[in-house]
This record gives structure tokens, sequence and C-alpha cells, in this order.
């Protein structure tokens, strides 16, 4: 694959990307990824919540209501991933489950009080790592990047249809 040569007799560089630009590119998203995540973990964690709880609660607020499987979707999950978080925002007494009055086979989400003022709370957390996170870029350079974070997205999407597509939990796409 690589010639028969050893890995570590090569520059990473040029075993990952086919130019020094690019693989500066390739760093920075993958430090910006890995950052923010640990700084989402961090700021959701001083509330007592994992960051897909943090979500979830963040949804439900915005749609009350919501059925199991609209916020799977939302989330990019699998129902079982939504299922287990839900028990446990409900043990916690976040969030209660009713049947729908229209639809027996549904059962809709809601917040309980503990859980409105909880999502409160991790509004102002979102808000505050996008008011961190774009500190220093005029709304020209935000839009700039927007483009071409969206561009680097097509590529690879247009590349993984390429590849067969996606599986029914890869919601990324959507």
């Amino acid at each position: 694959m690589f010639g028969g040569s050893d890995l570590s007799s090569q520059p990473l560089d040029d075993v990952l990307c086919t130019n020094q630009t690019s693989m500066q590119v390739f760093r920075a998203l993958f430090k910006l990824i890995r950052v923010h995540g640990q700084l989402v973990f961090r700021m959701t964690a001083q509330k007592g919540f994992y960051p897909g709880q943090a979500v979830a609660l963040a949804a439900i607020a915005r749609k009350p209501g919501i059925s199991q499987r609209e916020l799977a979707d939302f989330m990019h999950v699998a129902p079982p991933t939504v299922a287990n978080m839900l028990k446990s925002l409900e043990r916690a007494g976040f969030v209660e489950r009713k049947v729908d009055s229209q639809d027996q086979r549904f059962v809709r989400i809601q917040l309980t009080e503990k859980g409105s003022n909880a999502a409160k709370s991790i509004d102002e957390i979102f808000s505050e790592i996008c008011d961190v996170s774009l500190d220093g870029l005029d709304e020209e350079k935000k839009q700039v990047l927007v483009d071409l974070l969206s561009k680097i997205a097509e590529n690879m999407l247009r590349h993984m249809e390429n590849l067969g597509g996606a599986n029914e939990y890869d919601k990324t796409a959507q």
C-alpha cells in the first residue's frame, strides 16, 4: 500500500495528503472538531449533562411533543441511542413521555419544568460556544467560512455517494 516502506520513514504529510496546504487544512479541521467536542463536553458537564443529552433537551424545547424517531433523525443517531438517552433524562425528571391523543401508536416527548429550566441553561451554553468560537470574525468572514465548509461537505458527500451512499443512520447529508 505504501510501496513497502516503513511509515515512520516518511513525513506524515506525504502519506495523508497530496500537498502541504491540503494537509494544513485538514489538520486545522481535525483540531477544530476535537477542541469543539472538548469545549461542548466540558461546558455541558458543568451543568450535569452529556453533550447528547444537552442537544436532546434543546431539540425537545424547540419542538415540544417531538417523537422519539424525529429526535433520532434530528440528532443523526440510531433510535436505540435516543431511547437510552430518554430513559436517563426521564429518570432524572427532565422529560416525560405522553401517548399521542390522536394516534395511540405514537409517544410524544415533553419537557418537565425542570427540563425547561435546563434547556434555557443549555441554550446559554451553546450561545456562548458560538460567540467564543467566532470571536474576531466579521459577518463577511463568517459567510466565507460557511461557504468553504459547505463546499468541503458537498465534495465529501458526493464522493460518499460514489462509494455507494450512506446507511440508514447516517443522516449527516440531510
